[in-house]
């Protein structure tokens, strides 16, 4: 596992992520949506806003594959 990393070794949203560009993509469960943002909680219980547009539409309980604050795609449940 790597250091800082959440159950799994997943990545979260406090570390972990590309740092131009490690590349790793944060899955993420969207908690609430406002317009074109979501509010979203890691694995660990990080919780940030993200940008949703190239998923639309998004509804809480979908998990995201997020990179650098937005979403870029959905994983299947």
């Amino acid at each position: 596992m790597m250091e800082g990393a959440g159950p799994a070794g997943y990545c979260t949203l406090d570390h972990d992520g590309c740092v131009t560009c490690s590349d790793a993509g944060i899955p993420v469960r969207v908690l609430s949506v406002r317009g074109d943002d979501a509010l979203c909680e890691d694995s660990v219980g990080n919780r940030a806003q993200i940008a949703v547009e190239l998923v639309a539409p998004v509804r809480s309980g979908e998990v995201l594959l997020t990179h650098g604050g937005v979403a870029i795609g959905k994983v299947a449940g």
